[in-house]
């Protein structure tokens, strides 16, 4: 090996859709002895773990043969080619630090051929090369959020001996944002005066769903939704009032935290009965691989922040991981766009059950899963994870649609732009198909939207001031927006005579959007905006009976793994019913808890 000069390198690392990072690389003793960088990271971010972990495994290990992390693989490769760049810069080959090269470990026991899903994600069933350390339990629960702190309860109060695995330094994962939870005639609602027939109920949510899911696992949902509510209740968990969630749900079933977010009024409760239980809880940590024996599951590999890997063995593991909504290449498969993909989810939400669960061969629902998908428009403030929300550019604003137009790349409308009227999530259903979308309003739209809303003018004049990503523009005729953003100009100002006239005469010829809705666009200014992807979270992935067992494309389990939250969700296809609201906090609850009473009944057989 040719000796390296020894120094401080200054170099640039590449990342996810141009994003760069600089970064400070120490050489001495012809050895790597320090990789940093002086950006602001969001600590225990996914962003965090790259940046810490790849720098720390390339320097106890000497090699640049480092394993990307997963959902960060753009980022964790552009940190391995810049600490490359070094190598070079220092007189020195990067091979001779096996650059170019992946680590190789040898696989668990297979009982039959892999199929393709389990080759591409096979690292996730490997024994890692090095297990420093080794940890006894009964039930292993990857993943502290909503789901994983109720089956991590419940397995207290059955006595079972309990690990909890998470990868931030602290509970509530992406469940803290969550609002309510859903529940049919609970002692809240009947103290109110509420009453809804449950048949009622399951019937709407399979007709929204186009019955494609099996009905079942939305009758044991419902069946036990009350008795949820009431154990969470008994836990200490603290709920407010019970509505309809602003008038989007069809019936009176949202059950607010306390303080309007799990934040407040469910994860710390949660959490203390969880330590009073003797819950083992294991922060910054993840999860890398699950241990499989070539018959049933038996834990997990597990990394701590320094490194240090844990082989955890346990009668019964449940997958609570959050599901894929932060891991682009994962939505990208489910055929959404993710460019300028805005992320309201938690960095953590990698889909590594997801993962985990394909590598041993689960069924994939990955494809026919829904997304929590909304537009959002680029130039208008977007910071953070509670986009979702904003008064202007949330999920029930502006970027929505209401009495706005949408064209797609022809310049032509495609959809009713009020469907949110029957979910807030058919907002993005009709823009999946199209190349991009655009929305169209005049300045009587944006007030009509923004009424009540202090500053929203001087906002909408900044945005178009700034125009981050190039997505918002202002023009004095409607001929000029098709220019600004490469419209056919014809098809364009055909699209919007038209529409004028439907609103002129109180009827939508091609959509049938509601009288109210159509409002003309007869007089500037006027701006057209293009409707960029933000999701809050993914809804399911993995296949499971309802047992919350994970079971293979035969639908036979996989003994010793269970599934649950947002990693299962077998209930949804392709959209995500939010017309029962707080239903999907309600299946983390149930899931969490019936796949905890199902493990002791599995583990006291074994």
């Amino acid at each position: 090996m040719e000796k390296l000069k020894s120094g401080t390198y200054k170099v640039t690392a590449a990342g996810y859709e141009n994003n760069t990072t600089n970064l400070q690389v120490e050489i001495a003793d012809n050895q790597i002895k320090k990789i940093t960088t002086n950006k602001e990271i969001v600590p225990n971010s996914l962003e965090d773990a790259v940046f810490s972990q790849i720098p720390q495994k390339i320097i106890s290990e000497q090699s640049l043969a480092i394993d990307v992390l997963t959902g960060a693989s753009y980022s964790s490769k552009g940190l391995i080619d810049a600490v490359a760049d070094v190598i070079k810069q220092a007189g020195g080959d990067p091979k001779e630090f096996k650059y170019g090269e992946t680590n190789s470990s040898a696989n668990t026991a297979e009982t039959e051929p892999a199929k393709a899903e389990e080759v591409e994600y096979k690292k996730w069933c490997s024994k890692p090369a090095k297990i420093d350390r080794q940890m006894e339990t009964d039930f292993l629960i990857l993943g502290a959020g909503i789901s994983g702190l109720a089956a991590a309860v419940q397995a207290g109060e059955l006595g079972m001996k309990t690990t909890v695995v998470e990868k931030n330094s602290f509970v509530a994962g992406n469940g803290g944002g969550v609002e309510g939870i859903f529940g049919i005639n609970t002692d809240m609602q009947k103290a109110v005066g509420i009453h809804a027939e449950k048949e009622e109920i399951i019937a709407r949510e399979q007709e929204l769903g186009q019955y494609r899911a099996d009905g079942s696992f939305w009758v044991d949902l419902v069946n036990n939704s009350a008795e949820n509510i009431n154990w969470l209740l008994k836990q200490g968990v603290q709920l407010t009032k019970v509505d309809d969630y602003h008038g989007t749900c069809a019936f009176p079933t949202f059950h607010w935290f306390k303080g309007g977010f799990a934040s407040e009024g469910y994860v710390p409760y949660m959490k203390k009965r969880a330590d009073e239980l003797g819950i083992n809880f294991v922060l910054n940590s993840s999860a890398i691989g699950i241990i499989y024996d070539g018959t049933k599951v038996t834990g997990a590999y597990i990394r701590d922040a320094d490194g240090t890997i844990t082989q955890i063995n346990a009668k019964a593991t449940l997958l609570a991981t959050g599901g894929v909504g932060h891991n682009a290449e994962l939505i990208r498969k489910q055929g959404w766009q993710t460019e300028n993909l805005h992320y309201c989810s938690m960095p953590s939400n990698t889909g590594d059950g997801y993962m985990m669960a394909m590598s041993l061969g689960a069924k994939d629902m990955l494809l026919e899963s829904a997304e929590f998908m909304m537009n959002y428009i680029q130039a208008l403030p977007h910071e953070g994870v509670h986009l979702y929300i904003d008064p202007i550019n949330g999920f029930m604003s502006l970027p929505s649609g209401g009495p706005v137009v949408f064209v797609n790349q022809d310049g032509v409308r495609l959809v009713n732009e009020n469907v949110k009227k029957y979910n807030l999530l058919y907002q993005r259903m009709a823009i999946k198909s199209t190349k991009v979308t655009y929305e169209v309003f005049n300045q009587k739209i944006y007030d009509m939207i923004t009424k009540g809303i202090d500053g929203a003018d001087k906002i909408l004049a900044e945005a178009v001031k700034t125009n981050d990503g190039n997505s918002l523009f202002k023009a004095d005729k409607i001929e000029d927006l098709a220019k600004t953003v490469g419209l056919p100009v014809a098809a364009f100002t055909d699209t919007i005579k038209k529409y004028n006239s439907y609103a002129a005469n109180g009827k939508d010829e091609e959509f049938n959007k509601e009288k109210e809705m159509l409002v003309a666009l007869d007089e500037g200014p006027f701006y057209i905006a293009r409707l960029d992807p933000s999701n809050l979270i993914g809804v399911g992935g993995v296949g499971s009976n309802r047992n919350f067992e994970v079971i293979r494309e035969d639908f036979a389990k996989i003994p010793g793994l269970y599934v649950s939250g947002m990693d299962s969700t077998m209930q949804y296809r392709n959209v995500y019913t939010i017309t029962l609201g707080g239903s999907a906090c309600a299946h983390n609850v149930n899931s969490g808890r019936h796949a905890a009473m199902n493990a002791q009944k599995y583990i006291a057989e074994l």
